[in-house]
């Protein structure tokens, strides 16, 4: 299966006064990629906003491996299951690619879950997947099917 990939590097204001990364920070990577694959995919967290979906996080689990350190670059990965409900599940996995520069083999620094369902604009839960979402989900499924070089990044909902 292949997954989505954000790559950055880890900045000051991230450490702490070891140099080590923040814990509450892993949790702001893996909504970095998730971000990054749904607005690939075609539909942005702004534009779902926008539409009047609310898409809370119901649960969230994170295991962390080693420490991230200042100036390395880590590359985050973002999967989705397939929904069996309306709701998305994700898993991610946070790896160092490169620490000052310098090449390294990648190695596991944490790994996660999140889970978030919809709500519509009167904060009731959607028992399906909202139109625009399906497509998303279609788009994101068949790219980590390996269908296709890239995600199909047209806007999913008109602007």
């Amino acid at each position: 299966m292949r997954v989505f990939k954000k790559t950055f590097d880890i900045r000051f204001p991230e450490v702490d006064s070891y140099g080590v990364v923040w814990h509450g920070h892993y949790v702001l990577y893996f909504e970095v990629a998730r971000n990054a694959l749904c607005a690939a995919g075609g539909l942005t967290p702004a534009e779902a906003l926008a539409a009047g979906y609310r898409v809370p996080i119901t649960q969230l689990s994170m295991s962390l491996k080693r420490p991230a350190r200042l100036d390395d670059e880590i590359e985050v990965t973002c999967a989705l299951r397939p929904p069996e409900t309306a709701k998305l599940v994700m898993d991610y996995e946070i790896r160092r690619v490169a620490t000052r520069g310098a090449a390294v083999r990648p190695e596991l620094l944490a790994t996660g879950t999140s889970e978030q369902v919809f709500l519509n604009p009167k904060g009731e839960l959607l028992l399906t997947l909202p139109p625009p979402v399906r497509i998303l989900v279609a788009r994101v499924l068949a790219f980590q099917r390996g269908e296709g070089d890239r995600l199909a990044s047209d806007r999913i909902l008109p602007a």
